[in-house]
């Protein structure tokens, strides 16, 4: 049981690192996951970080956003309040999360 979990943890961070690196390269200040999670959470977190979470919601591929769902790490109804709290713009990515966030889609089949 125990590997599972670290199997998935790993998984989870991965998925996370792998978005990082996209949304963090064209900037010249990084954030963290620690600061990327709680600003889609909707938790405090410095407004320096527009540009990050813009990119995170806006330019992801659908895939690695679906993959970092399934993970656990966001429901796509975080990711939604994000995409209005952020004022994302309409886009097919955020349009696909909306959608998803419509169906209430959250686990694997």
């Amino acid at each position: 049981m125990s590997s599972s979990l670290s199997k998935e943890s790993l998984e989870m961070r991965n998925f996370l690192k792998i978005a990082l690196g996209q949304i963090n390269a064209p900037c010249p200040e990084k954030i963290e996951a620690a600061a990327l999670i709680r600003c889609i959470k909707g938790e405090e977190c410095d407004r320096k970080w527009a540009p990050h979470i813009n990119s995170f919601l806006e330019e992801l591929h659908v895939s690695l956003i679906h993959d970092i769902v399934l993970s656990g790490i966001f429901t796509f109804k975080e990711l939604s309040d994000a995409i209005d709290s952020w004022g994302c713009l309409d886009g097919p990515t955020t349009g696909w999360i909306k959608e998803m966030a419509a169906l209430k889609v959250e686990t694997a089949a």
